[in-house]
């Protein structure tokens, strides 16, 4: 990590200790990361109950048609994975099984595998001979990213790099359908998928660059009717997220789900 990196992520946590803090978030000074998560969590919260996110609030299945959706698919909860004490990751995996639920995707790219838990709910919440397609950076190797990322970023991908190849899909009776690929997001060649993606999520890095990568890249994925999704959208800290959705929103109509930090928008 940069030592520039460093001072502005230290810089940040700051900013947001002065915004976010409140006197019952000292009792955890003892506890830096959960002091520091809840502060972050209260920003959050005061954006999406103020209506200050820059974009309209809505549910998944006020967007989409929903009619005839009965039900969603919830994959093993053992892992844990999105379901934390902050509900707000509850919310976004629940909003991501509905778009597949609703879309009902022949072909889903994801970008961002870490360990697979969401390409697991796109498998599961999908028609039987439907194909998932994750891309996460190559494992076992040291990983120079082409453009910017975020100091987060970089913890992910040391952590993402020592653990084994194993995911949350392994075994499982959707293993079958999902297909991981391996390269960065902004050099990979997405020419096979062009035109042919339903639903495309971004989760890869955070910085404005890779974003906005991503996000170009689904669009010629793409095509009308398609739903693209991102994540991480109005958290406090991954605002390169932010800025680039609210700088797309100006041209195209972009949602964020009600206290949740997904955002998504229809292929038009």
């Amino acid at each position: 990590m940069k030592y520039s990196q460093i001072l502005q992520t230290v810089a940040v946590i700051i900013r947001n200790q002065i915004l976010g803090g409140n006197l019952i978030s000292f009792s955890l000074i003892r506890n830096p990361r959960q002091m520091v998560n809840y502060v972050l969590e209260c920003l959050f919260l005061y954006k999406t109950l103020n209506s200050k996110r820059g974009i309209p609030q809505r549910n998944v299945f006020e967007v989409l048609p929903a009619e005839n959706i009965e039900a969603i698919t919830l994959g093993s909860l053992k892992f844990g994975t999105w379901f934390w004490s902050t509900p707000s990751y509850t919310a976004d995996i629940v909003s991501l099984c509905l778009i597949c639920q609703i879309v009902k995707p022949k072909i889903t790219f994801e970008v961002g595998t870490y360990k697979g838990y969401t390409a697991y709910h796109f498998a599961l919440n999908s028609p039987a001979d439907a194909k998932v397609y994750t891309l996460d950076l190559p494992k076992g190797e040291k990983i120079t990213p082409k453009l910017k990322t975020t100091a987060i970023d970089d913890i992910h991908i040391v952590d993402s790099n020592s653990t084994p190849e194993q995911y949350h899909f392994d075994s499982t009776c959707v293993a079958s359908k999902i297909t991981c690929l391996f390269s960065d997001s902004a050099t990979f060649d997405y020419s096979t998928f062009h035109g042919l993606v339903d639903f495309f999520f971004i989760d890869g890095a955070h910085s404005y660059e890779y974003v906005c990568s991503d996000t170009l890249n689904a669009f010629k994925c793409c095509h009308p009717g398609s739903v693209i999704a991102w994540h991480d959208f109005g958290r406090v800290g991954v605002n390169g997220v932010s800025k680039w959705i609210l700088e797309l929103s100006k041209e195209n109509e972009i949602y964020s789900i009600p206290g949740g930090s997904l955002a998504f928008m229809i292929i038009k």
